[in-house]
């Protein structure tokens, strides 16, 4: 049953792709005209947009998405790199058009993190050599699922040569000063910014004092020295420092099973998880109590518990909280699954299930409360 959850999760991803390559070929075919000259900053699909660009947007937004699920500490990256991206090119005073560009290869720059194994990606510490050579693959890989379907020769080689450094020690080609194309070096400046102000599976973020050194000592070695300036002026405007990854409360997860093991297997799986927080209990009745006594924002229910059937116990809960609530069960029945369905259940683990499975249905479940 693993194995065809995982089937499925590659055929969603590949959905995504396909939807993405096909707005991308109707807008290269349509041309320029197929974008409206005038948007509303700082979003591109703004109310002015078109239908097309609107779709075209979600589609990369819900791939970027796709991506990050692999690892909850880079939720929203790719959308923090296109938006600060797009308000360099803007001070930098490129045309709405070259700002709605490379706001979409901000969105697009990691998306060959797809063939980047999880256990690379989640490590906690830092990468050996050979997972690190892995890794410097992704910008290679990203610009080959875009390159000629887009209709921008400069998102394809923002996408590619984003991780090259001014100073010629970046990959994939070693590229220096300007010889790196424009976009690339702006977006470096933007990935590198994002990632000093983002928690990640080893640190937390970085102090807005401290980023904004690195980024006046990497002036020149890392990065383009007059688009660090200007990153500069931005960091130097935002006084209350808003901009950095938002740093969410911890959800509250209840764990409803009557299994002292899998509990204490759930409990282990979100250990290491910085934004969720554990509780469990193996009774429908000490449920109802703990929902009435505190706020859980999602709740993990096993079908089965003696005291009470679950579909019961589901609604028994709805009358009390609006928590989101995934079905736990070895039952695999279609009978049951459709009734889950129709139960306004989204979301059914299948026991026994990996800790990518349970990760992934909490980040689901995430991203649509906040």
């Amino acid at each position: 049953m693993v194995k065809v959850l995982i089937a499925v999760l590659a055929v969603l991803i590949l959905l995504n792709i396909l939807l993405l390559i096909f707005f991308l070929c109707r807008l290269k075919k349509a041309g320029k005209t197929a974008v409206p000259e005038e948007i509303p900053s700082p979003v591109p699909a703004g109310e002015g947009s078109s239908p097309m660009e609107k779709l075209l947007v979600k589609s990369m937004l819900a791939f970027s998405k796709a991506i990050e699920a692999k690892d909850s500490y880079t939720s929203g990256h790719s959308k923090r790199v296109a938006e600060y991206a797009r308000e360099i090119s803007r001070r930098m005073g490129f045309s709405e058009r070259e700002q709605r560009q490379i706001y979409y290869a901000g969105l697009l720059h990691d998306i060959g993190k797809i063939r980047v194994p999880d256990k690379i990606i989640r490590k906690r510490g830092s990468l050996s050599d050979m997972e690190f050579e892995y890794l410097k693959l992704h910008p290679v890989i990203s610009y080959n699922i875009i390159k000629g379907i887009s209709d921008s020769e400069e998102i394809e080689k923002a996408v590619k040569f984003h991780h090259e450094h001014y100073d010629g020690s970046g990959y994939p080609d070693g590229l220096k000063g300007e010889s790196i194309p424009l976009w690339a070096r702006i977006l470096c400046v933007a990935d590198i910014y994002d990632a000093m102000t983002s928690s990640r599976n080893f640190r937390p973020l970085f102090p807005q004092k401290f980023v904004r050194a690195e980024i006046e000592s990497q002036s020149g070695k890392q990065l383009d020295p007059e688009i660090s300036k200007i990153m500069l002026q931005i960091i130097d405007e935002d006084k209350d420092f808003t901009l950095k990854q938002n740093d969410t409360r911890k959800l509250k997860v209840l764990v409803v099973d009557d299994d002292v093991i899998l509990l204490k297997l759930v409990e282990f799986m979100l250990e290491a998880e910085p934004n969720y927080s554990f509780a469990g209990t193996r009774t429908a009745k000490s449920c109802l109590n703990m929902i009435e006594e505190d706020k859980y924002d999602i709740i993990l229910l096993d079908i089965y518990i003696p005291d009470m059937d679950g579909f019961a116990l589901l609604e028994e809960i709805r009358k009390r909280t609006k928590a989101a609530v995934v079905f736990m069960s070895s039952d695999k029945n279609i009978e049951t699954l459709v009734r889950a369905d129709k139960a306004g259940v989204k979301y059914y683990l299948i026991k026994p299930f990996l800790k990518q499975e349970l990760t992934e249905t909490l980040g689901n479940i995430t991203r649509s409360i906040q």
